[in-house]
């Protein structure tokens, strides 16, 4: 039997609101194009930290997932595809650092856990709402002022 509960289902679209500026004007992913300088080098280090903290994040509720439904379920590594090819579609440092962040903690996740209690059910809705909150935060942090506060200039 499946366990599941409600997930988060907003962080698509934070996502995308949050980073819709740094996108290309025709909104095309290239990913044959390699910038001649890493990217992730401009961003402040409050944004590096918590980017990676969500790819972690995610990585240890995947974990989860799989525990309790099978290799089948997907569900938060498709999430972490889509944040990939939002912060760091191209190989970088800061690309790295969130492969690695979410690896790192998919293994002592599913090291730490051998079966799919409701220890794991509530750890994985913990790691959730911890994802929910990290991207909220991001989006916040570095939206146009016009945007965060839910007003547009005109």
């Amino acid at each position: 039997m499946k366990k599941t509960f409600v997930h988060w289902r907003f962080l698509p679209a934070a996502l995308l609101l949050t980073f819709l500026p740094a996108m290309s004007a025709e909104g095309q992913y290239q990913p044959d194009y390699q910038p001649e300088f890493d990217v992730s080098d401009t961003r402040s280090q409050d944004y590096l930290r918590d980017v990676i903290a969500l790819a972690s994040t995610l990585g240890s509720a995947h974990a989860i997932r799989l525990l309790c439904n099978g290799r089948d379920d997907q569900y938060w590594r498709v999430y972490m595809q889509e944040l990939l090819g939002i912060e760091a579609p191209y190989r970088s440092r800061l690309r790295s650092s969130m492969v690695d962040a979410f690896n790192n903690s998919f293994q002592a996740e599913s090291s730490r856990r051998s079966r799919c209690d409701e220890g794991a059910i509530s750890a994985e809705k913990v790691y959730a709402s911890t994802g929910q909150r990290l991207a909220n935060e991001l989006a916040e942090a570095n939206l146009p002022d016009g945007v965060r506060s839910g007003t547009t200039e005109q």
